[in-house]
C-alpha cells in the first residue's frame, strides 16, 4: 500500500606659468590685484564705473551679494526640493500599484458617502480589489449606473478584474451593502465530500437549505457545464472535488443553486493561474490532477509533504503499481463506513474508487482539495519514492524508495503507535 495505515585626495594642479613678459596666458587673470578687484567691487562701484566709462566692459565685475539675498536663495531652493518630494510622494500614492494579494482573498471595503466613480475605483485599486481602475470605470460608464453606486461596507474579493468579476462588482455596488443580519457565515473545510459539504451547508445557522436539495444539484454537473466548462467529462455527473473549501458570506435567502455557484466561482478563481504543463506532458487532464489533489488532501495535513505524496502517486502510476490508498477505500464504502480500522474484506469492495482493486487513478476526486494540494498534484517533487508510512503522532511520514525501506518504516509505525 502507498501508506501503511492505521541569499581625493584632490591633486593640486601647478599654477600655469606666465610668460616672461608678465602677461598671463589666455583665459587667466592678469595679476592678483585685478582678481581682488573683480571680487571685491561693490554694487555702487559697479554702477559708477558704468557711468564714467560707458565703453568699458563691466560684465566681469561681480557685485558682492548681501547675506539676506543668500539666505533667501537657499530658502527658495529648500522649498522647491520639499515641494518636489511632496509631489513625488503624492504621485506614488495615487498611481503606484497596491500591495499584491492573492486573487479571491476576501477584502472588506467601505465606500464613503459622496464618492464618485473615480473615487471608488481608486479606493478599490488601493485596497487590492482591482489591479486597474479603467475596467471598472468603463463598465460603470457603459451601463450608465454612476448615480446608482451606493456607499457602505462591502465584503469583496481581491483581483476582481483579474477574475472577470467586474460586472458582479458593479452589481454589488448598485445593490448596496447587505445588512449583517441578512448574512450567514458558511465555512467549508478542506477534504469534504459532496455529502459532507451538503451536511455543512444544511447545518449553517441562518441558511435554510436542505442537504438532499444540495446533493441533488451536486450530481447534476451538466446543469453547470455551460458556465463552468471544466466540468465537461466529470465522472458520474458529479461536482465532487470542485466545491471549493473556504469561508463564505452567503445571503440567508440563498438556495442550493446559489451556494453551489459561489463554490464553483471560487474554484475558478483559485485555479485560474494553475500551470498544467508538467501534468499534460504526463498525459493527465485537469480532472485527473484534481483527483490526485484529493488523494493528497486526504493523505497528509503537512504542506511540506504534499509534493512528496504527489511524487509517490506519479511514480507508482509510472511503474504500473496500484496506488493502494486507504482513503479511496473509505470513500468507496460510503455511508457504511463507521470509522473502524480497515479490514481485508474492506479492501475488496467493488468500486471504481478502490485503488486496491483498480490499476490506475480512482474514477474521480474523493473530496474537495485546497489549492496547495492542487498545485502539488500538478507539480510533484522529483523523487524515487514509491511508499510512505506514518511514523509520528505529529502527522509526519517516512518516504521510501524500496520495499525494504518500507518494512523498516512500518516497524517504526508499529512501535510509535503501540501496535503488536
Amino acid at each position: 500500500m502507498a501508506e501503511y495505515q492505521g541569499r581625493h585626495q584632490r591633486q593640486n594642479k601647478p599654477a600655469p606659468k606666465e610668460a616672461e613678459t608678465g602677461v598671463s596666458q589666455p583665459g587667466q587673470a592678469r595679476h592678483g590685484a585685478v582678481r581682488h578687484y573683480e571680487f571685491r567691487r561693490s554694487n555702487a562701484a559697479h554702477r559708477k564705473a558704468a557711468r564714467e566709462f560707458p565703453t568699458y566692459d563691466t560684465s566681469a565685475i561681480r557685485p558682492r551679494h548681501s547675506r539676506r539675498h543668500t539666505v533667501l536663495v537657499v530658502s527658495l531652493i529648500i522649498a522647491l526640493i520639499a515641494a518636489l518630494l511632496a509631489g513625488g510622494f503624492f504621485a506614488y500614492s495615487m498611481f503606484s500599484t497596491p500591495t499584491q494579494v492573492v486573487v479571491g482573498t476576501p477584502i472588506k471595503v467601505t465606500v464613503p458617502t459622496g464618492s464618485t466613480t473615480t473615487d471608488i475605483a481608486r479606493m478599490l485599486r488601493q485596497t487590492g480589489v482591482l489591479t486597474d481602475e479603467s475596467g471598472f470605470i468603463n463598465a460603470v460608464k457603459e451601463r450608465g449606473v454612476a448615480e446608482q453606486l451606493k456607499p457602505g461596507d462591502y465584503q469583496l474579493e481581491a483581483g476582481m478584474d483579474l477574475s472577470n468579476k467586474i460586472n458582479e462588482l458593479v452589481d454589488a455596488l448598485i445593490a448596496g451593502p447587505l445588512p449583517e443580519d441578512t448574512i450567514a457565515r458558511l465555512t467549508i473545510p478542506e477534504g469534504l465530500s459532496v455529502e459532507q459539504t451538503a451536511a455543512k451547508v444544511a447545518s449553517t445557522p441562518g441558511l435554510t437549505i436542505k442537504a438532499e436539495d444540495f446533493i441533488a444539484l451536486a450530481y447534476q454537473a451538466d446543469r453547470y457545464q455551460g458556465d463552468y466548462p471544466f466540468l465537461v467529462g466529470v465522472y458520474n455527473n458529479s461536482l465532487e472535488g470542485y466545491l471549493y473549501p473556504k469561508t463564505y458570506d452567503i445571503p440567508k435567502t440563498a438556495n442550493a443553486d446559489y451556494v453551489i455557484r459561489v463554490l464553483l466561482d471560487q474554484f475558478t478563481v483559485e485555479t485560474e493561474g494553475l500551470d498544467l504543463v508538467y501534468a499534460t506532458e504526463h498525459g493527465l487532464s485537469l480532472f485527473q490532477v484534481l483527483t490526485i489533489a484529493s488523494l493528497i488532501e486526504k493523505e497528509t495535513a503537512l504542506d511540506e509533504e504534499r509534493a512528496l505524496v504527489s511524487s509517490v502517486v506519479y511514480n507508482r502510476l509510472s511503474e504500473g503499481m496500484r496506488l493502494q490508498i486507504d482513503a479511496t477505500v473509505i470513500y468507496a464504502l460510503g455511508p457504511s463506513y463507521d470509522g473502524h480500522p480497515l479490514y481485508n474484506v474492506d479492501l475488496e469492495v467493488d468500486s471504481p474508487y478502490n485503488t486496491y482493486q483498480v490499476d490506475a487513478l480512482p474514477a474521480g476526486p474523493i473530496c474537495s482539495p485546497q489549492i496547495k494540494s492542487i498545485e502539488a498534484a500538478a507539480h510533484p517533487q522529483d523523487s524515487s519514492y514509491l511508499y510512505y508510512v506514518l511514523t509520528s503522532k505529529g502527522g509526519q511520514h517516512t518516504f521510501c524508495s524500496t520495499y525494504e525501506e518500507f518494512e523498516q518504516a512500518k516497524a517504526v509505525y508499529e512501535e510509535v503507535f503501540g501496535i503488536a
